[in-house]
């Protein structure tokens, strides 16, 4: 099945691009707005098309990005405005506003290893297809304290040919210790859809990835090339910049396992990054967390989830720690959380 593509005529398309300046990409992470990634070919009579991909996991602007259903009790589900926080090895729920973390650096190193390991994605014309259940809160909304939490699911398809479809429906209610997103990417379940979309072919590049160079040093710069950031000097900025575009890549993207071990590598040589160690993600399954608090936004945490066996990323979850006039909830609470519960070439 399928995924989404950026553009890899780097030269030609970053000539026209108005890079986002510090004071920008604060307004812009704080409105809870995703990054616009160069991640599409030019289009007859539109020029440089630029594709937003939502950081809720969905690239199409249609799916609603929260979702909060009132339903007749039910003991097994959790009934509250944000999904319950999830316990991590170093920083449980009580304390992920102020937990350190420790040193990624083994944990990084284990991922790139993990990675390594795994079998090359398969080439050729092959569809990428993404399943990914993911929440967010809606800013212009007060969500009701009893409340279940609903996750959406949306699919994703990228073709050979740069054709992009995605659909989304309602997912289920998560449990009460916040999990309950099926793994795997079960497709036939019976529940609401709300929508598609289409692109044309040659709308995005579905061979950024398969094209990307094999070290670290190419992998980084070609992940800046991709996201409007001017600052490439180590620090707070970069390291934004590069977990931003990794999460919101790997919605729409296989990325293939080569390619994932240069990432945790160069994120091992960004500023910022620390280990959350094990937790039992949404799914039930276990994953490794690295969290990042980015000095341009201190009221929020991201943290990475990764699968230490394949060395795969797995999803992400965006924590409010601390007070936000922009925010209508309380620290600590979830902002939005995505699980990337399917990827894969076919």
């Amino acid at each position: 099945m399928e995924s989404t593509g950026v553009s890899a005529h780097l030269d030609r398309d970053l000539a026209n691009v108005n890079f986002e300046s510090a004071d920008v990409l604060i307004a812009r992470f704080k409105d809870g707005e995703p990054s616009t990634a160069i991640s599409s070919k030019p289009v007859s009579g539109q020029g440089e098309r630029r594709v937003r991909t939502l950081l809720v996991g969905t690239a199409a602007a249609l799916v609603a990005s929260i979702l909060i259903v009132v339903q007749p009790w039910q003991s097994d589900v959790a009934r509250a405005s944000t999904p319950p926080i999830l316990d991590f090895e170093f920083a449980d729920a009580r304390r992920i506003s102020d937990a350190p973390g420790v040193d990624p650096t083994a944990t990084l190193d284990e991922l790139a290893r993990a990675a390594q390991r795994q079998p090359p994605t398969p080439t050729g014309l092959r569809v990428q297809h993404v399943v990914l259940e993911g929440w967010s809160i809606n800013q212009e909304l007060d969500p009701e304290s009893n409340s279940t939490i609903t996750p959406t699911r949306t699919e994703n398809w990228l073709y050979p040919d740069g054709r992009f479809r995605t659909r989304a429906q309602l997912g289920e209610p998560l449990k009460a210790d916040g999990r309950g997103v099926p793994y795997g990417g079960h497709v036939d379940r019976a529940t609401k859809f709300f929508g598609k979309q289409n692109e044309p072919a040659g709308s995005r590049d579905a061979d950024y990835f398969a094209n990307m160079p094999n070290t670290v040093e190419g992998v980084r710069d070609a992940m800046l090339d991709n996201i409007k950031c001017l600052e490439r000097k180590r620090g707070q900025e970069r390291t934004f910049c590069l977990t931003d575009v990794l999460h919101n890549s790997a919605q729409t993207y296989v990325i293939p396992p080569q390619v994932m071990a240069n990432i945790w590598r160069m994120l091992a040589q960004e500023e910022g990054i620390r280990s959350l160690g094990n937790v039992t993600d949404r799914t039930g399954h276990k994953a490794v967390a690295l969290s990042f608090i980015w000095s341009g936004a201190p009221e929020y945490r991201l943290v990475l989830l990764a699968d230490p066996q394949t060395g795969q990323l797995v999803g992400h979850e965006r924590i409010l720690i601390k007070p936000s006039a922009d925010s209508p909830i309380k620290p600590p609470a979830i902002e939005e959380f995505l699980a990337i519960v399917k990827s894969e070439s076919q």
